[in-house]
C-alpha cells in the first residue's frame, strides 16, 4: 500500500500539468480530455508518474489512452468515411482517479482500473 496522499498525487499533476491551484482536481478529471495533456506532453506526464511513483508498469500502453501530436488533413476526411479508422484513434479516458489507484495498488493492471466506477 502506497504511502502518498491524495494531496501529494494532486501536486505532483499541478507541477507537471502546470494545472492552476485555484482548478478543482477530481478523480473523474481526464488527462488528455480534461487537462489537455497529449502527445508528447503525456509521454513526459507518463515518464514522471512511474518514476515520481511506486507502480510497477504492469500492463500500461500509452496508445490505449493518448492520441498521437495532432492528425493530418488526409487523415481526418478518412476517419469520417471510416469507422475502422475512427475506432483506431477511440481511446480509454485516463482518469486522474485511475492514476491514483495504480499509485495505491503499487501496479498498473488495465482491467482493474479501467473498471473504477466514475
Amino acid at each position: 500500500m502506497s504511502q502518498f496522499t491524495w494531496n501529494e498525487f494532486e501536486d505532483f499533476v499541478r507541477r507537471e500539468a502546470g494545472v492552476s491551484p485555484k482548478k478543482i482536481l477530481t478523480k473523474d478529471h481526464a488527462v488528455e480530455g480534461d487537462l489537455d495533456i497529449t502527445g508528447d506532453d503525456a509521454v513526459e506526464f507518463m515518464e514522471s508518474f512511474f518514476d515520481k511513483f511506486p507502480v510497477q508498469v504492469g500492463d500500461f500502453e500509452f496508445n490505449r489512452y493518448f492520441s498521437g501530436e495532432g492528425f493530418s488533413l488526409i487523415e481526418v476526411a478518412r476517419m469520417a468515411f471510416s469507422r475502422k479508422r475512427r475506432e483506431k484513434y477511440d481511446k480509454v479516458p485516463l482518469t486522474l482517479g485511475m492514476l491514483y489507484q495504480a499509485i495505491l495498488d503499487g501496479e498498473w493492471n488495465h482491467q482493474r482500473l479501467e473498471s473504477l466506477p466514475r
